[in-house]
């Protein structure tokens, strides 16, 4: 039961995770504001940026032991499998309300319940998510492959530096409409080009998760 809650806390850490590589650090937002000058300081927001995910991979060690000889500690994933296929067939077994039940007070016992309090749909995500047979099992394939995740890291930092130079690029001057409309439009640019990298490099392992997503929170 204890490796289970384990696994369980592993995946609400990978999906917080996949959040901030999706979005960026707040830190960047908060500097690069439509009505400031061109001085976004890139350095500090990617530092920021690699710190804020060595926070998160610190969290799913600590949940989950840290420890090189358990397959939730060196992500083993012959071995991870059948635990997360165990984790499926427990929930899918009970109810959906006995799921959910579960599922909230299990998050209550994660750092993600500061997430589950402010947006309460989380709990309905997280319990289809544990119940459906393909979704887990996709989201632990993004690791089969340590050269795309690499690549995938190196592309979200070209996020970073490319929202830098557009900002850098834009024009000060003319009315607040004005800017706040470019600012927007860079925002929403590179929203999307992170998106597109996320579904590029792991497209076929989310579609059960974007599914899922996509009937609860749209």
């Amino acid at each position: 039961m204890l490796q289970t809650r384990k696994l369980f806390q592993f995946f609400i850490m990978l999906n917080i995770s996949l959040g901030v590589l999706l979005l960026g650090s707040i830190s960047s937002y908060s500097q690069d504001n439509f009505s400031e000058d061109s001085d976004d300081h890139l350095e500090s927001s990617l530092e920021d940026y690699r710190k804020e995910n060595q926070k998160l991979v610190k969290s799913i060690q600590d949940n989950h032991g840290g420890s090189k000889s358990s397959a939730l500690g060196s992500l083993d994933l012959d071995k991870l499998r059948p635990l997360v296929k165990n984790l499926n067939s427990i929930y899918s077994r009970m109810s959906y309300q006995a799921s959910r039940e579960q599922v909230e007070q299990n998050i209550g016992q994660s750092p993600a319940k500061g997430v589950a309090k402010t947006f309460p749909k989380t709990v309905d995500f997280m319990t289809h998510l544990l119940r459906d047979n393909r979704a887990l099992l996709g989201l632990l394939d993004m690791f089969k492959d340590k050269k795309k995740l690499t690549y995938f890291l190196l592309a979200n930092i070209f996020t970073f530096i490319l929202g830098f130079i557009l900002a850098r690029m834009s024009s000060k001057k003319g009315s607040i409409f004005k800017r706040l409309f470019g600012w927007i439009f860079r925002k929403t640019f590179i929203f999307g080009l992170r998106i597109f990298i996320l579904i590029f490099f792991f497209g076929s392992e989310l579609a059960p998760t974007f599914n899922i997503f996509q009937n609860v929170f749209l």
